[in-house]
């Protein structure tokens, strides 16, 4: 199994058995939720490749944008492509022949059309959908409602959407969409260090590596159990070794000082990547209040920091609301928080006077 996958057994597991076990199965209906650099996006291509390789027809979107009009014109695409009921009383014929944006109506006939003909096939459809939480809530709502239909209908039909996990949850508590409630909850946390040694000490060896124990031990520790860091961490401790090229006898055994540098170039991508991205665009007063914590202990009281702002904790409560719905920090306990991502509270302290000058200061 690839680095970014490992620890992800269950999840792949659940979904094989959902595939397996026929219309309705709860594997069939499924949400994925983790912060950002969790693994989501992959785990999300990992369940298209399985559905892919047991014959059904795949359609990926994402949530931001038109969802309801990206998904329907990858599903003609995706329909015609495959020759699914492609006749001349075909809804899709009728569709494809006016070329004009699709409308709600001929949204339903799509998805109806593609998963009826994958049904009879013996097959299915699945749509998988990413960053759910940036979607309308509408296209939500109007999507949830056709899968349910389809799967009364004892149609072969698969849901598996993804995203941050307040921004799930909100979506989950919206109006009309209890069917989604019942999607089985998979929640990327961090991965068992000893999981990812095994998986480092495999693919290095699968690609004609060695890799010294001491090396393998420091490059473990530096991910975390967090799945980008693993796919960081792996790819760069592998690519040190390789530049700096082969011993006398031809095999590269990766060393601690390649594992050294190999990580600090792990971090440095992670730190442009995932913690940059986490934190742009947000007010200074959360700015405020992420360096705030930087400087305290992992676990700290809203009250601490409202102390260190000199301000009130009503008046912090929005941009602590904001911050853990962008998953920067998340709830311990009421009235504690630590941050959600490895390494922001040592990128923070590295980098405050830089962001900082970006509001002036």
């Amino acid at each position: 199994m690839p680095p970014a996958l490992v620890g992800r057994e269950k999840v792949t597991d659940d979904f094989l058995e959902g595939l397996a076990n026929g219309e309705g199965a709860p594997g069939r209906l499924m949400r994925i939720t983790g912060p950002r650099g969790s693994g989501k996006t992959v785990l999300l291509s990992e369940l298209a490749s399985i559905a892919e390789d047991e014959g059904w027809l795949v359609v990926n979107v994402s949530g931001s944008g038109d969802l309801l009009a990206s998904l329907s014109r990858r599903l003609m695409r995706r329909s015609l492509f495959s020759e699914i009921a492609f006749k001349a009383q075909s809804p899709l014929a009728s569709i494809e022949a006016r070329r004009g944006p699709a409308s709600l109506d001929d949204f339903e006939s799509i998805l109806e059309c593609a998963t009826r003909g994958m049904t009879k096939r013996g097959k299915g459809l699945l749509v998988t959908i990413d960053e759910v939480q940036d979607a309308s809530r509408d296209d939500i709502r109007e999507i949830a409602t056709a899968v349910q239909f389809m799967i009364r209908e004892n149609q072969n039909i698969a849901l598996v959407f993804a995203g941050i996990a307040t921004g799930v949850l909100d979506i989950l508590n919206g109006k009309s969409v209890t069917f989604l409630r019942r999607a089985k909850p998979e929640e990327l946390d961090a991965i068992p260090l000893d999981e990812v040694r095994d998986s480092l000490r495999d693919t290095i060896a699968n690609s004609g590596f060695k890799i010294e124990e001491e090396a393998l031990a420091l490059a473990t520790d530096a991910t975390q159990g967090y799945a980008y860091l693993i796919q960081l961490v792996g790819y760069h401790v592998w690519r040190t070794a390789w530049l700096r090229g082969r011993r006398d006898d031809g095999v590269i055994v990766i060393s601690v000082d390649d594992a050294t540098r190999g990580v600090a170039a792990a971090r440095d991508e992670f730190k442009s990547a995932v913690l940059e991205a986490t934190i742009t665009g947000l007010p200074k007063t959360a700015i405020d209040f992420i360096l705030a914590m930087s400087e305290t202990r992992d676990v700290v009281s809203t009250s601490k920091i409202a102390s260190m702002l000199k301000r009130t904790t009503g008046y912090l409560s929005p941009y602590r609301r904001q911050l853990i719905s962008r998953q920067v920090i998340e709830q311990t306990a009421p009235g504690y928080v630590t941050f959600s991502i490895p390494l922001m509270k040592e990128y923070l302290a590295e980098e405050r006077a830089s962001i900082l000058s970006r509001y002036g200061e």
